[in-house]
């Protein structure tokens, strides 16, 4: 049955729309877009029309996992769970990231390969959840201080290949490794870099030979010259880069990908740090944060969005990035066509255009203008298939 939604704005994945228009979904693919007055009756079965209302491509969260959330806080007991609830856990937040309007999402490293079973599991249809492309094991120094998601710990370049190696050989979209450790403590320690150049390198170079691409979690520092030097894809994070870095980044297509909500959200990181002079530090390194992030918004890095297992939260992170200073067409098209892009699927998602697939989300109001709107769903399509409405 054909499924036809009218709203009276769009974001084609790409750019803005004010006027009618009418989007036409047959089977799993978009076959229709038409701006103005539309040619069809309104009262014809299967349409759907919103009115006051934004019609755009589904969303993507560029950094999220599996079988974790911040926002029940300790990860470490999290990542210990048996592996029945911590995979009943993960798809219970991969639901409530899908009816939040994500229909894509990138998983950054996961335990003992769960994330492709699940990866595999929402293709054929046997559970519910965003389209993935997944990372495996996380990889991460001996002597790193953060990661917890990270199992797969090695130190020499040698070891660093062979785990790149067996991620891939297990199926693998994309490889992950830590380069930074945690957020939080004196500036030293957060900047202390745990891979560099050649330990990057030896990744990236794998995963490009492969088809693939690399992503780091990075904060700055050493760190951050050997992402940029050895070719990383995306630096997740990038809490605590410096003006010249964003330049080489900007210079050099190496896509940023901020995360700062898991820092602001009432939910996220420091609601789970008693009261006190820990908390009031790491207080002081969220505003510095938001503080980097905000030129990051004003420089000419690509951007990219994600939670980091805020799950669901995706609408906050735009938010948040907004009120930094992010232009909300730059925000759109992080979170569509530049997602889409990243990550090689230019044309199959974060697009509103005939013979895309069928994702598509619908918000009340006038998104182009401020995309808090995100946050009012009133329709979720996935591959042709509503999952969510009103």
């Amino acid at each position: 049955m054909a499924l036809e939604i009218r709203a009276r704005h769009m974001w084609d994945g790409d750019a803005g729309w004010t006027g009618p228009v009418t989007v036409r979904v047959e089977g799993d693919r978009i076959r229709l877009v038409e701006k103005g007055a539309p040619t069809v009756p309104r009262e014809r079965a299967g349409v759907l029309d919103f009115g006051e209302a934004t019609i755009l491509p589904g969303l993507v969260d560029m950094h999220t996992h599996l079988g974790i959330n911040h926002r029940t806080g300790d990860m470490r007991a999290q990542m210990t769970d048996p592996p029945a609830r911590h995979v009943a856990a993960g798809m219970h937040s991969l639901l409530a990231d899908l009816e939040s309007g994500v229909t894509t999402a990138k998983l950054n490293g996961d335990r003992e390969f769960y994330d492709i079973q699940v990866r595999d599991a929402i293709r054929d249809g046997v559970a519910r959840g965003p389209r993935l492309l997944v990372s495996g094991r996380g990889i991460k120094s001996s002597r790193c201080t953060g990661g917890v998601v990270a199992t797969c710990i090695v130190d020499d370049v040698e070891a660093i290949g062979r785990c790149v190696d067996e991620n891939l050989a297990a199926g693998a979209d994309w490889i992950k490794l830590f380069s930074s450790g945690s957020v939080l403590g004196a500036l030293a320690d957060v900047l202390q870099p745990f891979y560099g150049t050649a330990q990057l390198a030896v990744a990236a170079s794998k995963a490009h030979a492969a088809g693939k691409r690399m992503s780091s979690h990075c904060f700055g520092g050493e760190a951050a010259d050997a992402c940029i030097a050895a070719g990383v894809d995306v630096i997740d994070h990038g809490w605590l880069l410096t003006d010249r870095q964003l330049d080489a980044m900007g210079k050099r297509g190496t896509w940023l990908c901020p995360t700062v909500g898991v820092l602001t959200h009432p939910d996220g990181v420091l609601a789970h740090i008693p009261p006190g002079p820990a908390h009031d530090a790491a207080k002081r390194r969220r505003d510095e944060v938001c503080g980097v992030a905000r030129k990051a918004l004003g420089s000419g890095v690509p951007l990219l969005v994600g939670t980091d297992a805020m799950h669901g939260g995706l609408a906050y992170e735009l938010e948040t990035l907004q009120d930094l200073g992010g232009a909300p067409a730059a925000l759109l098209r992080a979170a569509t066509g530049n997602a889409a892009q990243a990550l090689g699927l230019t044309g199959e998602i974060g697009a509103v255009r005939e013979g895309a697939a069928a994702d598509l989300l619908v918000v009340g109001g006038n998104a182009l203008l401020d995309v808090s709107r995100l946050a009012g769903v009133l329709l979720v399509v996935q591959a042709g298939r509503i999952v969510k409405k009103g």
